[in-house]
């Protein structure tokens, strides 16, 4: 989040939850350094950290695990897009290879018409060629 994103304000209730969670957390963090701590007794502490964010976003108007961020909100829609482009490629190849499956012509070769044959052996190309390329992306080369 950048500096622009920030509110300047504050209230006094946004201030207190804030401060209260930041108590829980020091809470948390002196009872998982003490060498005699059990498990539960840091497992209360760490519930008391979640209780006490979950109260500050509430108050702060925050929805945990979205963004505020306009940058990343362009940084998600074109990703979806990418995402978008690849399925469209996958589908694309995945309708050639259904079509030579449905022609017919490589499972009976004796029977099959030449022409039939090289649009068979194209879409194979075609589809190889764009699956190819979507896995390209995939891996990010």
């Amino acid at each position: 989040m950048t500096s622009t994103d920030t509110k300047a304000d504050y209230t006094a209730e946004e201030t207190t939850a804030y401060e209260a969670y930041l108590s829980a957390l020091a809470e948390h963090n002196i009872v998982c350094a003490r060498s005699g701590a059990t498990t539960r007794e840091k497992m209360d502490a760490a519930f008391s950290v979640d209780a006490a964010w979950k109260r500050f976003c509430e108050v702060a108007g925050l929805v945990p695990g979205s963004t505020r961020s306009p940058e990343d909100i362009r940084t998600i829609e074109n990703l979806m897009k990418e995402l978008a482009g690849q399925n469209e490629a996958i589908r694309s190849a995945c309708a050639m290879l259904i079509g030579i499956h449905h022609i017919g012509v490589f499972a009976f070769r004796g029977t099959a018409d030449p022409i039939e044959h090289g649009a068979c052996c194209t879409l194979l190309d075609d589809a190889g060629t764009v699956l190819r390329i979507a896995l390209a992306k995939a891996d990010g080369v």
